[in-house]
């Protein structure tokens, strides 16, 4: 008969919890590196376009006339429903009687102001200053330029003395991300990249500085594309308002819009939050701008020329009118352009 010590029993003892503990950490380590998998194949599947919202409070303020969720963020502006496009204090209002519709053109020789609303650029150019970034990303920058200029209208200009500019810059995120301000907003508009941005990323932040909101906020976009609210990370919602004044880029819903979400943006299961109306995913979204988006930048940012200024042919205002951003008008002797949410001077009619 085999007698076992006590301290025979302690070191077996000992033995059968350290293994013990060693499958236990094992287990832990294998949970861990397949939730980082799982979490980084969520990640790429949303175009690395928008990380976690983190619990916030969100508040409610009006933009185009519309209710909207927005969060301030540390710099002064606000994130809208805290996605990738940032509001300044002044495109935002308390209440929805500030928003006109369709504005009157001002009796001025001079240029509006900048307050309210969303600003186009000027000369259909979008003037810009570099700071820091990567090598990498400022090859990435050049070939958005490239997209948009070889496809529209719009001209991208490095600053030497412009007052209206927008600063490109590197938000410090190791992630393929960023975020922009909308619209031309005098000085204080930004660009903000991730070290690993792509122009995937880039050309669509480029659309939110000509003043272009998300596409799956279109007043029209239940028509085309299912919204699964039940899949969509609770505190990210706001990000899927639809707009009833917005102008947007493309004349008709378009799911190939650089400016549209994918298909995982926001997923708070790894299921889809958006799809088309038999259930299926979207095309995951190309390094380039749509044929609409296209045709729609071009109404709104005319050809930079020295013929485009005349007053001839132009139709005198109408406040019976529905006008769109680009069109045309006389008042009062004076030629106007339509810009996002007003008139623009342009020059005095003889």
């Amino acid at each position: 008969m085999n007698i076992i010590s006590k301290n025979d029993k302690m070191k077996r003892t000992k033995k059968l919890l350290q293994l013990a503990c060693t499958a236990l950490v094992f287990a832990l380590l294998f949970t861990a590196c397949e939730k980082d998998a799982e979490s980084n194949e969520i990640e790429t599947s949303v175009d690395d376009e928008t990380a976690v919202i983190q619990e916030t409070k969100l508040i409610t303020k009006y933009f185009l006339g519309d209710e909207v969720k927005v969060q301030l963020e540390d710099d002064g502006t606000y994130s809208l429903g805290g996605s990738d496009t940032r509001l300044f204090d002044e495109q935002l209002s308390d209440s929805p009687e500030k928003y006109v519709d369709n504005p009157e053109p001002a009796n001025s020789q001079t240029a509006l102001g900048l307050g309210g609303g969303v600003q186009k650029w000027t000369n259909s150019t979008v003037v810009y200053r570099l700071i820091g970034m990567s090598s990498s990303v400022r090859s990435e920058l050049q070939k958005s330029f490239n997209e948009w200029t070889t496809k529209t209208n719009i001209r991208f200009k490095e600053r030497t003395n412009e007052s209206n500019y927008v600063t490109i810059s590197s938000s410090g995120d190791n992630s393929n991300s960023g975020v922009a301000t909308l619209g031309m907003f005098g000085s204080q508009g930004y660009i903000r990249l991730g070290t690993r941005a792509t122009a995937v990323v880039i050309i669509h932040e480029i659309g939110h500085t000509l003043g272009y909101i998300h596409e799956q906020n279109r007043s029209d976009r239940d028509s085309f594309v299912r919204i699964n609210f039940q899949n969509i990370q609770d505190n990210a919602v706001s990000q899927f308002f639809k707009s009833n004044s917005a102008s947007l880029v493309t004349s008709q819903f378009d799911i190939n819009s650089t400016m549209m979400y994918g298909s995982y943006t926001f997923t708070k299961n790894g299921q889809p939050t958006i799809t088309d109306l038999n259930g299926n995913v979207l095309p995951r979204r190309q390094a380039q701008v749509s044929s609409l988006d296209i045709s729609g930048t071009n109404a709104i940012y005319p050809p930079v020329n020295g013929n485009n200024n005349s007053c001839g042919d132009v139709e005198e205002w109408s406040s019976g009118t529905r006008y769109f951003v680009g069109d045309r008008v006389t008042y009062r002797g004076n030629l106007y352009e339509r810009d996002f949410t007003r008139w623009n001077f342009i020059k005095q009619c003889r």
